[in-house]
């Protein structure tokens, strides 16, 4: 769930940024992704906590870690491959991130779940 709200996003993303003349920062759409992207975390939490009886917080912070890594790697090559900068410091700031709001998600969608079976 989460990879398919965050991986087009992150691709439209990476397209915009590559396209983009090289003055001018990131667009507001480039940004409008970055939260969809984030979005996409929150709701692959959603999913795992939905469906997982016990652990649901752990195995949610795992499918957002697992969900932005494969983000992050595109965006990574991406501007390697440009030859652009990589601002490295941002990288665990914003798998943290990830793991973060995909926990959140998780325990909300066990709550749901255990509102739903009684």
């Amino acid at each position: 769930m989460a990879l398919s709200v965050a991986l087009p996003a992150a691709l439209l993303a990476q397209v915009l940024e590559a396209v983009r003349d090289d003055g001018d920062g990131p667009g507001t759409l480039s940004y409008a992704m970055a939260v969809v992207v984030l979005a996409g975390m929150v709701l692959g939490g959603w999913a795992v906590g939905s469906r997982a009886r016990q652990a649901s917080l752990l195995l949610g912070a795992a499918a957002g870690l697992c969900a932005i890594a494969v983000v992050l790697t595109l965006g990574i090559a991406r501007r390697s491959i440009a030859g652009d900068d990589v601002a490295w410091p941002t990288v665990p700031a914003t798998a943290s991130l990830a793991m973060a709001l995909a926990a959140a998600g998780s325990v909300l969608g066990a709550r749901q779940a255990a509102r739903t079976r009684r």
